[in-house]
């Protein structure tokens, strides 16, 4: 029965948690959005951002503290702050849908976006199934096989976050660099950012004080583009690596860097012990209701 009214306590903190989520995203749909855009409007919005923020501590459960901490903390922060600006998908019209769209922004469609990339997935296979619309995949294929830094970051791993970064972070550091090297300090900017937000990923489950290990490796990543983009500029790209020569070099770096700058960050948290854990919990749980029906 313990077991039970733990995960019953825990259920209904999810609850809040996405009551919270759903309440305040219907606030930024009928003042903020109202709002010049920003200073005025960013100011309506950061309590928000603030709370959103803070909402992946009211969980204790891995598995729904790293989505309220992605999909809220990450996802929909970075999704209001470029809507401060007139910018970014709650701006226009964002579901992932390739073709262009004269829909208005509904309150449904900006609760959507804002929070609900969890659910691409469902959503891609359906608007293919039903409609024959092509939806952009958030991963492409063949992570392993990626050839380059740029390959692998900008086109293959966690679209959704690329294009966020992109425009929250890439972007406006470029357009306020020196234009010679815009480039090089915009992009480790957006790797900054990326390495500082896994890092609270990683508090929120941990509740422990990071170790900066995830901000160093992609801290690294970014190092590393920097310079394969110093080079293929500075040879004027007449001179090429065998691509299966620069898939091979890319993956020992990436499993290399994985294995001593997140790994023992996650070691130092348990995670491996507390997903077993929280499997063998709800594993219980449902063979005692199975019984009891």
């Amino acid at each position: 029965m313990n077991e039970f009214a733990g995960h019953g306590s825990e259920f209904g903190a999810f609850i809040k948690v996405w009551c919270t989520v759903f309440s305040s995203l219907t606030y930024c749909y009928y003042i903020p959005r109202n709002i010049p855009k920003g200073f005025p409007r960013l100011c309506s919005v950061l309590p928000i951002v603030y709370i959103f923020s803070l909402l992946p501590l009211n969980l204790t459960s891995i598995h729904l503290t790293i989505g309220a901490g992605f999909f809220v903390s990450w996802l929909a922060n970075f999704k209001l702050l470029l809507f401060c600006f007139d910018a970014g998908p709650l701006s226009s019209n964002p579901l992932p849908v390739l073709p262009s769209s004269t829909s208005s922004m509904t309150l449904v469609r900006f609760l959507a976006i804002a929070c609900l990339p969890l659910f691409l997935f469902i959503y891609a296979a359906l608007a293919r199934l039903l409609f024959d619309l092509e939806v952009e995949p958030p991963f492409g294929n063949l992570l392993v096989m990626s050839p380059s830094f740029h390959e692998f970051w900008g086109r293959r791993w966690n679209r959704v976050v690329s294009s966020l970064l992109r425009s929250l972070i890439y972007e406006p550091v470029r357009r306020v660099t020196i234009q010679s090297w815009g480039i090089y300090v915009a992009i480790l900017a957006t790797f900054f950012v990326s390495g500082l937000m896994h890092e609270l990923l990683i508090f929120y489950i941990g509740r422990k004080q990071p170790s900066g290990g995830l901000l160093v490796f992609f801290m690294l990543q970014g190092i590393g583009m920097d310079v394969e983009i110093y080079l293929k500029r500075s040879l004027n790209e007449k001179w090429h690596l065998n691509k299966l020569v620069s898939q091979l070099i890319l993956l020992g770096i990436m499993v290399s860097s994985s294995y001593y700058l997140i790994n023992p960050s996650l070691q130092r948290i348990r995670v491996d012990l507390m997903v077993n854990e929280e499997i063998a919990s709800v594993t219980k749980i449902l063979k005692d209701v199975l019984l009891l029906s």
